[in-house]
């Protein structure tokens, strides 16, 4: 950020002055919720708001071009990403996707977002969602791997998929209670350790013992990521001292490409072990990154760097060997990360710590919610050239074919609530033009195409933008009929958010939120339930059988795969006939998110008859790979 300074906040500000001033730096002064209501900002958050933007300073917004079109603003010298230097008149070579630097008459540069005018599309095919961490196998260590996930997309590929969507692989606060939540990771540019699959490391090392410890942990239906990963690690260390300390020259290698990123997130998984998280808790000397303490800890212990680092390279090869099983992965990248995490103590600077990200009260969640989750500042993000934004999307990507972003909204705007009140927030905005350039940057560079969530609370210049570059949208037939769902989306049964097919129908599903203190809209779940039994020629009241259960978990299959939405995504829980949903939304401790494994192996649901005659209506419509 630039040194240039807001006027100081004075308290005795009329709203009106405090409202023209946070507007104009991208604070909607008020928005239509989902019940139509117009909404505008509380007294205390827009003098929150007020402070916040105070102390922030000015940045220069980038230049935003599809290369082999004229752009006004493209005149003089120019560096190229991949080392050409050139003087440009209005046009970029048509060669030229990526990040630039043009040198402007003042002595600065000004960065240049080179991207096309649309992303990829995928064709007419249908794939699996799947929970990685539920779908464990029978050589499962207590939770699902890199290994089964190879294992169900060869599966899937074989049966005719087009793809696979992960649930977020990013990775995790680990220690004594490592974090469930793909969605509250430490870090969206790194990888889960915890999904590493131990057998199929090569060494000498005597790992027996745990094994068995760990296999004995697939009997047990809610995943225990405090029992698993003690194991893992163990296992690891092992490992790690018979191989000699090293994984090899392709390691080596690999881990130098990373340079200074991987040795900053390797150092602070090592020293949340032995310092405790929240990073805000450790001494002054240790909250930085980039403070002599942190840089002397790293020179002396150059040992756990590289075994971090290993652990990262591991990670690596084993989602690139299950991206080569015959059929495409589509990663998943999270709304944001935990603020006692390793993107927030690396981003620190540019992020707005009191204020926490959620989303105004709807019709599914009208209490809103708070998601514990730190904000970007907008100018933040640009003065740092949105590197952390640039880092994630090409994590995701680089052994993915397709990118789904969970809450598209974050990258127009993001709802801010001051951390520790009610959900009394205001919408922020964000340089959505730069985000979107970026992301498809980044997918043309692999080839991928994109899905965007835009479920809830939508403001309508955002779909036909979405459109105007061939991202797709996403339908949930849990919320709206599949008749709805539109061709440039991705059409879907549910979410993880969301009741699953079976706990709709049985009516389990309501049960469960008034056991954990949740409120119900009664009709509305009835209804819901009726319109399921309907849909499957069922009787509107039960009990119901469990061939009802897979009859009705077929019936809503086969509307999504007969929708005009061009690739449909089949949830492996429904595959299952799973009641309970993988995460309650705003519980944390009443129900066990994000730990529910499915009841048999990964790939005996797959096999199912259930599974098959999934597929067999998907094939009816769908395209079918080779």
């Amino acid at each position: 950020m630039s040194d240039t300074k807001l006027p100081p906040v004075n308290e005795h500000l009329s709203r009106e002055h405090m409202l023209e001033y946070v507007s104009a730096r991208g604070v909607q002064p008020s928005f239509f919720d989902a019940f139509d209501i117009e909404r505008q900002i509380p007294e205390k958050t827009l003098a929150w708001l007020y402070d916040v933007f105070a102390a922030e300073g000015q940045s220069r917004q980038p230049i935003i071009a599809t290369p082999g079109k004229w752009h006004p603003e493209l005149f003089g010298r120019i560096s190229l990403g991949d080392g050409r230097v050139m003087d440009i008149d209005g046009i970029l070579p048509v060669d030229a996707v990526g990040y630039h630097a043009l040198h402007l008459p003042d002595g600065h540069t000004q960065l240049v977002l080179a991207a096309p005018d649309k992303l990829n599309t995928p064709p007419r095919s249908y794939g699996w969602s799947i929970q990685l961490y539920s779908a464990r196998t029978e050589r499962s260590w207590g939770i699902g791997d890199f290994s089964d996930l190879a294992q169900l997309a060869q599966i899937a590929g074989h049966r005719g998929a087009g793809f696979v969507l992960i649930c977020p692989l990013h990775a995790g606060n680990l220690g004594e209670h490592p974090q469930a939540s793909p969605y509250s990771p430490t870090s969206r540019e790194w990888l889960q350790v915890l999904y590493i699959a131990v057998d199929d490391i090569k060494t000498t090392a005597d790992i027996s013992d745990l094994r068995e410890k760990a296999l004995a942990l697939n009997s047990e239906r809610i995943i225990d990521r405090s029992r698993v990963w003690p194991l893992k690690l163990e296992a690891l260390r092992r490992i790690w001292e018979a191989n000699g300390r090293t994984g090899g020259k392709e390691c080596d290698a690999w881990v130098a490409h990373r340079g200074q990123d991987l040795r900053n997130f390797a150092a602070f998984m090592a020293l949340s072990d032995t310092l405790g998280l929240p990073w805000q808790n450790w001494a002054e000397e240790w909250r930085r990154p980039d403070s002599h303490v942190v840089q002397q800890w790293m020179s002396e212990n150059e040992d756990e760097i590289a075994f971090h680092s290993w652990l990262q390279y591991l990670c690596d090869e084993q989602l690139g060997h299950a991206s080569r099983q015959g059929v495409d992965l589509v990663a998943d990248i999270a709304v944001g990360f935990d603020g006692g995490g390793f993107d927030a103590w690396n981003w620190q600077d540019v992020l707005v710590f009191d204020a926490e990200v959620g989303c105004p009260p709807d019709r599914h969640n009208r209490d809103g919610q708070r998601w514990g989750l730190p904000a970007f500042s907008p100018t933040g993000l640009a003065a740092v050239g949105f590197l952390p934004f640039i880092h994630m999307v090409r994590s995701a990507l680089r052994h993915a074919k397709g990118l789904r972003i969970d809450h598209v909204m974050q990258l127009w705007r993001l709802f801010w609530v001051p951390d520790g009140g009610p959900a009394e927030g205001a919408y922020v905005r964000y340089p959505h033009d730069a985000l979107l350039a970026i992301v498809r940057i980044e997918a043309s560079r692999r080839g991928a195409w994109a899905v965007g969530e835009d479920m809830g609370t939508v403001p309508d210049y955002v779909r036909p933008m979405m459109e105007d570059i061939d991202m797709l949208g996403y339908r949930a037939a849990c919320r709206v009929p599949t008749s709805m769902f539109t061709v440039n989306t991705m059409g879907a049964t549910g979410t993880h958010d969301h009741a699953t097919i079976a706990g709709i129908l049985l009516g389990t599903d309501p049960h469960d939120m008034v056991r954990i203190g949740k409120s119900v809209d009664w009709d509305a779940e009835y209804a819901k339930q009726k319109a399921l039994a309907l849909e499957a020629g069922l009787p509107e009241e039960g009990p119901y059988t469990d061939e009802q259960v897979r009859q009705a978990v077929l019936a809503r299959c086969a509307s999504v795969a007969n929708s005009a939405s061009r690739v449909v995504v089949f949830n492996l829980e429904d595959a299952a006939a799973v009641a309970e949903r993988p995460n309650m939304p705003g519980t944390v401790t009443q129900w066990p998110n994000w730990c529910w494994a499915l009841p048999q192996p990964a790939d005996v649901v797959l096999n199912s008859p259930l599974a098959r005659s999934i597929i067999a209506e998907a094939e009816k419509t769908r395209h079918i790979f080779s």
